[in-house]
């Protein structure tokens, strides 16, 4: 934003209005052995020496620096320079929420892009410009199936979702008359699946799955989504976006509403946000989706244009008709997961995905052969739970003084994992890094 600076007149009325004579008189109040006089021309150092002077007093800063094996939802992944170069260009960093009447073709068409990338990694038909977080695009999927399946009261949801998660749906369901059942999960990670069936029936309205689940496990979704089918209940999958690049996508697995968060392509970890949220469905459920939707059209000369084709928000129609109070798409964040998926390419994301599942399973794999420790037998994709059989705080103190913070306290939110870590392992991580967790691991066993 341009500064244009007051001159002396203006000063001057300003000051008139306020009672004051001069500037100085503003701090009357600071005694004056504590006021910097004004500068003169030749006080200071040059532009030069005050930068070297800077960089000396920065360089006495220090701080602890680790190997960060943390995951949970908020990865650890490279950034392509690309995506900080484009998001700063000011046509979309300063951009205001792009409603209608105001919304520049450039921004339209961005988001008619990440649309189309969203439905190229799920296979679902049609997706929409995006929420605010993997959590609320999990909420909002469940009001959605509701909405849906308006005869309907039951929801099931998987205790291996993520617990914030699960939290936001909670408070989501709060007031509204819907029965909530929890799915529960076998030792491994795996969910339970004669549980699961036990659990389904003709009242239910949606099953609520991740993939991987907050364990690091991936679920057998086929068979699941399968289950619900014949019970007529719809199938959510909340989803890493990542893992669609090495292992099957949301519509091969029979899946009805493909939610998650787009974190891992192109935000960094940033205090936990903000993220972007994604919302893929099948075709017959576009009308009950949230927020809003950019289809492409012509202008009357037969050229390309985007337009803002669905507003399901009370803003844009009749409030009896509203789908969500949602209020807008995270545009600059969902520009910032767009460039990132662009720049790996189709190819490139398997092989990104591919290099997170193959370092993980090194890691684990390593771990294992150490007879004191356990791990989950299941297939992870790049995060696993052990147990490293000694108190954890002794284990944490233990990583941290070699350079490492080796992942999340799971007994946190699940009395059943107490003592064990959640590891996550993504591209960042190099052999000779992966090595080094494992000989901090070997040392536990000889204390």
């Amino acid at each position: 934003m341009d500064f244009v600076s007051n001159k002396g007149p203006q000063l001057q009325q300003m000051l008139e209005a306020i009672g004051v004579k001069n500037i100085e008189d503003l701090f009357c109040s600071i005694p004056e052995n504590i006021r910097l006089p004004r500068p003169i021309l030749d006080d200071g150092m040059s532009e030069y020496d005050g930068m070297k002077h800077m960089e000396a007093l920065s360089a006495k800063n220090t701080y602890a620096g680790f190997d960060n094996y943390l995951g949970a939802g908020a990865y650890e992944h490279h950034i392509p320079a690309i995506v900080n170069a484009i998001c700063s260009k000011s046509e979309f960093l300063t951009s205001y929420t792009p409603y209608q009447a105001e919304a520049s073709q450039g921004m339209l068409q961005i988001i008619f892009e990440f649309q189309s990338a969203i439905c190229a990694m799920t296979g679902m038909d049609v997706s929409n410009a995006s929420l605010y977080d993997g959590a609320s695009a999990c909420a909002e999927a469940i009001l959605m199936a509701l909405r849906h399946r308006n005869d309907r009261s039951k929801i099931l949801i998987a205790r291996t979702l993520h617990p914030h998660y699960r939290a936001v749906v909670e408070q989501y369901l709060a007031s509204h008359d819907f029965h909530v059942d929890y799915i529960p999960f076998h030792k491994d990670g795996r969910i339970d699946q004669e549980a699961f069936h036990n659990l389904l029936d003709h009242s239910t309205a949606a099953v609520l799955l991740q993939y991987p689940n907050f364990l690091g496990v991936v679920d057998d979704i086929k068979a699941l989504s399968s289950q619900a089918k014949k019970c007529g209940a719809l199938t959510i999958l909340c989803a890493n976006p990542l893992i669609y690049g090495l292992f099957s996508s949301a519509a091969e697995l029979g899946v009805d509403i493909a939610v998650g968060d787009c974190q891992p392509f192109g935000l960094p970890l940033q205090f936990g946000g903000p993220y972007v949220g994604y919302m893929a469905c099948k075709e017959d459920l576009v009308r009950q989706m949230p927020g809003r939707i950019v289809g492409e059209t012509v202008d009357t000369k037969g050229r390309r244009g985007f337009v803002l084709t669905l507003q399901a928000r009370e803003q844009h129609i009749r409030r009896e008709k509203a789908t969500s109070n949602i209020c807008t798409n995270q545009a600059l964040a969902a520009l910032a997961a767009l460039i990132g998926i662009l720049w790996y390419g189709k190819e490139g994301l398997k092989k990104l995905a591919l290099t997170n599942f193959q370092r993980a399973s090194y890691l684990k794999s390593k771990l294992q052969s150490l007879t004191n420790f356990s791990s989950s037998e299941a297939v992870s994709f790049n995060e696993f739970a052990i147990d490293f059989d000694r108190p954890l705080e002794h284990i944490m103190d233990h990583f941290r003084r070699h350079g490492i913070e080796p992942g999340l306290d799971l007994g946190r939110y699940y009395p059943e994992f107490k003592g064990h870590l959640l590891v996550a392992v993504t591209e960042t991580k190099s052999k000779m890094q992966l090595d080094h967790y494992y000989k901090t691991a070997v040392a536990i066993r000889g204390r």
